[in-house]
């Protein structure tokens, strides 16, 4: 969330992760380093108050021998003798009226003070840390829920290979029967039906109806009893046999009908199990979810507190040494120079100072959650869930170029902004440049982000229920919570190169911009041009100072936007991204072009090289990988879909592009951000002019195979089946490759 507390926004893992022990241990080791610290204060000033006594003691328990002047009375020697003993009383009472006045000013707050500093840090650490082991638990049950679901989705298509793909006629079509459940038991809303009436019923969505009604019998959706169609409320059928099935089974005689018997009985088992695990799966997974946002929270609200903590025990500990330096000077006047010097360099003191160098000296990664995802061993990731989904994924089953919710919340915040009559809304409060940098309790955030986390699709009247803070805070959640962020990883070391090029003026940056976001996958390119579109109006119809808005801005999506993989100490103070969003916002017109959108399109639909690597051709391993669910992830949700989408269709499964620009950034560079392990197998896509800093000679140096496949540009249908793509013969690898040369020609 935009304008955290330094400590909230400081205590993370290094990288997108559920491990929150990481910056939480290093917080917790720089406040036991706190308590010694209070513990060494605490005792010198006992010292000094002791030794303050014992000097005292000490000037009090000196008697001058009097007898030799008894004798001279009214002398001036005896009298000025006099005077020297008394000075030694008075500065024992000095002394000891230091010591009491240190023990009371200066000792006395800073015990009180340290021991709730070391009450409340004891205390919370045990609620955190009971909280970290709970969500800990949370993850460990749904770890071993996913598996024995894995292993009874498995066994299921074991003795059920049918189970996917189902077939009802000759044109419907479905990933799996319980999507073919799902989707019948909406159109079929009433318990009893005549043929006629379930003919009349599928005349609505298909021909075959005769067909259809067939396989309805077959998959036991319906059962016949007469001249009528009963539907069945469950998937498995748990009806007892009735007693024609009964004696037909007792008719057939021999092995075999009773082998058949028992296999069938085999199979319902089998799939009741699958069904009864995919359950507690879900279960789990919507526990460790919520135990995963409570446990945020909880650690957002310890952080903000050991910061308030920290900053009053850094104040408290300053204000004990003015007046422990006050107290020196008032009983002392002649010291009162060296006291002076003393108060001046407690006046350097500045608590929020000191505080920021622990968060600079410390800091372990920003906050950057890590959703947990129900993953369905048949269909994608996108149909059961919406935040968290990779944005290729939720763009193809939405069937557009940016998520609804995207497209949705923009749509509501800037109608809002044109609506001047409805006075009930938080806008009419507040200026339009707020709404993207306000921040919100994180509870609140999560507790909306629960209602939505849907596989239904984002609408008007869901999100304008919600004030325009709330739908600004749950967009940038989305934003934050994507597995990459939207101008991807690797294009973070080019942008960090392109502005550290000093000698560049502005159009050649500008223009490179363009040609660098042109390489984007194509729902991330137009998710960047909605989003930042709407920056733009913003930031030209609000009457403020625009540059301030559009620093903001940049300043607050810096890091929700571009970050790289893995943050590291250089990571932190680079400004790269804020620059980059900066001259997006301000010079959007300029950026995104007809020409960076045909460069963009041209990239999306380019012919890709094929080439697998020797070990995974021959790994039979890689094979075994065809029933994981990263596999499975290309068929979707098709409950929701319309009945047009659910008929047999095709489509190529969708592969992450990587251009180029990125292989040779992998390869090339040195840094923490760069040197990533990139995940096999390497992608390289046909080059274009629309690429940047693309080095033939680095191309022909690198010796990893490399895989290339072309990106499928978005579609509406939710079942389409899988494929594999089209490999490229090597005469035309070796064609295309030779066109290098006149492509890295100078543009300009």
């Amino acid at each position: 969330m935009p304008h955290l507390h330094p400590f909230q926004e400081s205590f993370w893992a290094p990288t997108a992760s559920n491990d929150y022990s990481i910056g939480y241990t290093v917080l917790h080791g720089k406040l036991e380093q706190s308590m010694a610290e209070n513990k060494v204060i605490v005792d010198y000033i006992k010292q000094r108050i002791n030794a303050e006594k014992s000097h005292a003691a000490l000037l009090a328990s000196i008697a001058a021998p009097t007898t030799p002047f008894e004798n001279d009375i009214g002398g001036a020697l005896k009298k000025c003798f006099e005077v020297v003993c008394a000075e030694s009383q008075d500065s024992a009472s000095e002394h000891t009226n230091r010591a009491n006045n240190l023990n009371t000013t200066t000792l006395d707050p800073l015990v009180q003070f340290f021991n709730r500093y070391d009450r409340i840090i004891t205390q919370t650490k045990k609620v955190v840390e009971s909280q970290i082991n709970q969500f800990n638990a949370a993850c460990k049950v749904m770890e071993e829920a996913k598996l024995f679901y894995v292993n009874q989705c498995k066994t299921l298509l074991v003795v059920q290979p049918d189970y996917t793909d189902v077939k009802m006629g000759r044109t419907l079509q479905f990933p799996t029967r319980d999507h073919a459940w799902a989707w019948f038991t909406e159109l079929f809303n009433e318990e009893e039906y005549t043929k006629e009436q379930a003919m009349n019923l599928l005349g609505n969505v298909t021909s075959d109806q005769e067909n259809v009604i067939r396989s309805l019998l077959e998959t036991q959706f319906l059962k016949q009893e007469d001249d009528k169609f009963i539907k069945q409320r469950d998937l498995i059928a748990l009806d007892e046999p009735d007693s024609s099935a009964v004696s037909e089974s007792k008719g057939f005689s021999g092995f075999l009908g009773r082998w058949g018997g028992q296999q069938q009985i085999k199979k319902e088992e089998i799939l009741f199990g699958m069904v009864e695990a995919d359950k507690a799966y879900q279960r789990s997974v919507a526990h460790a979810e919520l135990v995963r946002t409570q446990t945020e929270q909880v650690l957002f609200v310890h952080y903000e507190e050991m910061e308030s903590l920290e900053l009053e025990r850094i104040q408290t500990i300053k204000q004990a040494f003015i007046s422990m330096a006050a107290s020196l000077s008032n009983t002392i006047p002649r010291c009162k120079e060296t006291f002076d010097n003393m108060m001046l360099y407690q006046e350097t003191l500045k608590p929020d100072k000191d505080v920021q160098f622990i968060v600079e000296q410390y800091r372990t990664g920003q906050y950057c959650p890590k959703p947990i995802l129900y993953e369905n061993y048949f269909h994608s990731v996108a149909a059961d869930q919406l935040f968290g989904v990779p944005l290729e994924e939720i763009t193809r089953v939405q069937g557009a170029m940016v998520p609804q919710l995207i497209t949705v919340g923009l749509s509501v915040i800037e109608s809002d902004y044109q609506d001047g009559r409805d006075d009930k809304r938080l806008m009419r409060s507040v200026e339009k440049n707020v709404v993207w940098t306000a921040s919100l309790p994180l509870d609140r955030v999560h507790a909306a982000r629960a209602e939505i986390n849907t596989s239904k699709p984002a609408t008007h009247e869901s999100l304008q229920k919600y004030d325009l803070l709330l739908i600004a805070s749950l967009l940038r959640l989305y934003l934050l919570e994507l597995p990459e962020c939207l101008f991807t990883f690797e294009l973070y070391e080019p942008f960090k190169l392109l502005y550290s090029n000093q000698n560049q003026d502005k159009d050649s940056r500008l223009m490179s911009i363009s040609k660098l976001l042109a390489t984007l996958p194509t729902a991330n390119y137009h998710t960047v041009m909605a989003l930042l579109g709407h920056f733009h109006k913003l930031v030209k119809q609000t009457t403020t100072d625009t540059q301030l808005t559009s620093s903001s801005l940049a300043k607050s999506f810096s890091y929700i936007l571009m970050r790289p993989q893995v943050e590291s100490r250089i990571s932190i103070h680079e400004k790269h991204p804020q620059r980059l969003l900066y001259d997006l916002i301000e010079n959007f017109d300029a950026i995104f072009t007809q020409e960076s959108h045909y460069a963009q399109e041209k990239n999306s639909s380019r012919p890709s090289i094929v080439i697998p690597k020797e070990k995974e051709a021959v790994d039979p391993v890689i094979k075994k990988k065809s029933n994981s669910l990263d596999e499975s992830s290309s068929s979707s949700n098709s409950s929701s879909a319309s009945p047009s989408a659910r008929t047999s269709t095709s489509s190529s499964n969708i592969t992450r592009r990587s251009s180029i620009l990125s292989t040779f950034m992998r390869s090339s560079q040195s840094t923490p951000t760069s040197s990533m392990k990139s995940k096999p197998p390497l992608i390289i896509p046909m080059p274009s002019s629309s690429t940047l800093f693309e080095d033939p000679d680095e191309i022909e140096r690198s010796s990893e195979s490399s895989m290339l496949t072309t990106p499928p540009h978005t579609s509406s249908s939710s079942m389409e089946p899988r494929h594999k793509s089209a490999q490229l013969d090597d005469s035309y690898m070796m064609e295309e490759l030779a066109s290098l040369d006149s492509f890295f020609e100078d543009e300009d």
